[in-house]
């Protein structure tokens, strides 16, 4: 067992888990685009950003990704990491305004109004598509 603390909260998760799986544990909701059950950890949309560490040092790092390790530090809504998902979600929302995932993401995270140009896409690229054909599907 492996033993973190995720927002002033200690937990042991099982050696080898995320820290998104981690989080999840205790409650703490993480917003993710490309992570899926079933499919190896990506990491492409950087929604899942945490901050580990502390002081100076402090970093921000995908958490569907990076592993639970002993002693670390974990803030999953630190101002730092609120900061960093809504400009990755406005980001997403003017490449793919007609998503509807990202639409309600966005909406759920405060972003209002738009301050980037729009391109029209249906692809979002999370990748899950790619990774199911690859290890889902042998292709």
């Amino acid at each position: 067992m492996t033993t973190l603390t995720i927002n002033g909260l200690q937990v042991s998760v099982e050696e080898g888990s995320t820290l998104l799986e981690a989080a999840n544990f205790l409650g703490f909701p993480i917003p993710t685009l490309c992570h899926m059950e079933g499919l190896s950890p990506y990491g492409a949309c950087r929604l899942c950003v945490v901050e580990i560490g502390t002081g100076p040092k402090a970093r921000l790092v995908t958490s569907c990704t990076y592993p639970a390790e002993p002693g670390l530090q974990v803030r999953t809504a630190s101002s730092r990491v609120l900061k960093a998902r809504r400009m990755v979600l406005e980001l997403l929302l003017a490449s793919f305004p007609q998503s509807k995932v990202i639409q309600d993401l966005a909406s759920a995270h405060g972003i209002r109004q738009q301050r980037f140009r729009q391109e029209h896409e249906d692809c979002i690229l999370c990748g899950r598509c790619v990774r199911m054909c690859q290890e889902q599907m042998m292709a």
